[in-house]
């Protein structure tokens, strides 16, 4: 289905193009969002990951990646790029679910509630979180949130296997020090819904 959606676009077909930006739009803006914590910087950089990703769509290959999972880390790289050029003030994620701005997408997997009560430590994990030092706080989201894989975190990261690895163990770390006795609790959380 996606593949067809990606020849037709190819093609030149217009209404193929825009299914694919529709179908992968909330998933991309909600990543897009965990790593940058401003609605506005995710929107405008969410945009730039599809004008990217449609520019080069020709350039997209099957064999290496589900097109949701390039399209992570195209967005990925883009918000890595923005935080470089700038210091963020990490929001709550609670205080964006309060602001009436959710994802048009109501399905279960697409609506970010539904990710953070997962195990009913929504808003301590996610205060926890904005602790966690930066990469690998970053690492934990494209992990648990994003579904990359470890090759895929360090080809979006720009780093090693191994690096991406040692991020997610130091973030697991931290998350289960700032937790304190609720580390098995808050480990669970991170876990959920992974492979």
């Amino acid at each position: 289905m996606t593949q067809d959606l990606i020849e037709r676009a190819l093609a030149g077909d217009e209404a193929a193009a825009r299914k694919l930006h529709n179908d992968h739009y909330p998933a991309v803006l909600r990543l897009a969002y965990m790593l940058l914590q401003n609605l506005q910087d995710a929107e405008d950089t969410t945009q730039e990951a599809f004008i990217y990703a449609f520019k080069n769509l020709a350039r997209y290959d099957p064999e290496r990646a589900a097109f949701a999972t390039w399209l992570k880390v195209i967005v990925t790289s883009r918000c890595r790029d923005l935080q470089r050029r700038r210091r963020f003030k990490w929001l709550s994620l609670q205080d964006w679910l309060e602001s009436d701005r959710e994802p048009e997408d109501e399905t279960d997997e697409h609506r970010p509630e539904a990710m953070i009560e997962l195990a009913g430590m929504q808003q301590t994990v996610w205060e926890a979180l904005k602790q966690v030092p930066r990469k690998s706080r970053q690492a934990l989201v494209l992990r648990y949130f994003g579904g990359l894989s470890y090759p895929e975190m360090a080809q979006a990261l720009g780093c090693t296997i191994s690096t991406a690895k040692s991020r997610v163990a130091y973030g697991h770390q931290t998350l289960a020090r700032l937790l304190g006795g609720r580390k098995e609790a808050a480990l669970g959380y991170c876990t959920e819904g992974t492979e």
